[in-house]
């Protein structure tokens, strides 16, 4: 492990909350978290890692600052603060964030101006030339998403700790580019280019997905699918699930878990959404996984959803379906429900 002094930025409950957040990987070597950045208007509390504000943090102390994830608003000023600061100090900037609030040309060019070492974790891979469909020859687990902020990444990592702890090799694909930093594969750059065919979207990824398999023999592959499988409100159409439907296009899962928001849900309605995922993207959720967030639900009439936290699951309403959650991992019975799955339909070998 690299003794390199590193801090993590914008820390927020999301990052905090991640499984083995003590340590990031920055290349092919593993190194230790030195420093977590937050902003004082955050008012996180019960973090048992201590929080220091960048207005009382003394930057002199790092070589590295690494931009993560948040589901908070980052705003422009807060980032240029950021940049002045690092070029202030002769820090490096890791960018790792994957949303919208930050405009990565434009970070690029401002650390350009003011001679930052800059780089942004990225997974550049060419499309593929040969447009054939191939089976993927291991069980597939995909986690898919109602909306943003539903802890599909976190929720893979546990489940990848499951299998690697029951003795299972897992490929494992995150959702976020902030996967790199936790040892996974990402999804490639071509993916998210809007200029980019649908049907070639589809194929590549397919050969993708195929080599990855061929060239490391997982048991098991865990695909974290970006983008949400549906639109929100009139105001928030997100990208019409259509990163969604090239991802269950190019594979299909054994095991699909769809994660939602902590919200007052009826049989009716994920007897519903069973319905549309399986005619607007080719598949069935087996599972549904819902977070401890919700979504304020006057937020969605503004330009910004606005999310909330609560500590107990608005499930009194459901008597057919099940809503796993957070407690579900601890105590394995999720994990449980995904190998009954798989053994159901044959797909994995005991051990």
């Amino acid at each position: 492990m690299k003794d390199e002094k590193i801090a993590v930025f914008p820390v927020d409950e999301d990052f905090l909350f991640l499984p083995n957040n003590q340590c990031i990987m920055l290349g092919e070597e593993k190194h230790s978290i030195s420093y977590y950045l937050t902003l004082a208007g955050w008012n996180i509390g019960n973090s048992e890692k201590p929080l220091y504000t960048i207005d009382d943090f003394d930057f002199k102390k790092i070589s590295t600052l690494v931009l993560v994830n948040s589901f908070r608003i980052l705003e422009s000023e807060v980032l240029q603060k950021i940049v002045n600061i690092v070029a202030h100090n002769g820090i490096k900037i890791i960018c790792a964030r994957d949303d919208m609030d930050i405009d990565e040309g434009q970070l690029q060019g401002k650390c350009i101006e003011k001679n930052i070492e800059y780089s942004f974790i990225c997974e550049e891979t060419s499309l593929a030339e040969h447009m054939v469909m191939h089976n993927i020859e291991v069980p597939v687990i995909t986690i898919a998403g109602i909306g943003p902020y539903v802890e599909k990444f976190k929720l893979g990592l546990h489940i990848r700790n499951a299998f690697e702890d029951a003795g299972y090799k897992i490929l494992y694909i995150s959702p976020r580019r902030e996967g790199k930093l936790f040892a996974t594969h990402i999804f490639p750059e071509y993916m998210y280019k809007k200029d980019l065919d649908f049907a070639r979207k589809v194929l590549s990824f397919n050969v993708y997905v195929n080599s990855l398999v061929a060239k490391e023999q997982p048991d098991i592959l865990l695909v974290g699918v970006p983008g949400e499988t549906m639109e929100l409100s009139e105001k928030h159409k997100m990208n019409f699930g259509i990163l969604a439907s090239a991802v269950f296009n190019a594979v299909k899962p054994d095991v699909s878990i769809l994660n939602v928001y902590n919200l007052r849900y009826t049989d009716k309605f994920l007897d519903e959404q069973k319905k549309y995922c399986k005619y607007r993207l080719g598949m069935i959720p087996d599972l549904f996984y819902a977070t401890y967030t919700g979504i304020i639900e006057s937020s969605l009439q503004e330009s910004w959803i606005q999310y909330f936290h609560a500590d107990r699951l608005f499930n009194d309403l459901l008597e057919k379906h099940k809503l796993f959650s957070e407690v579900d991992l601890t105590n394995g019975l999720l994990f449980k429900q995904i190998m009954s799955i798989l053994e159901e339909y044959g797909s994995l070998e005991f051990m």
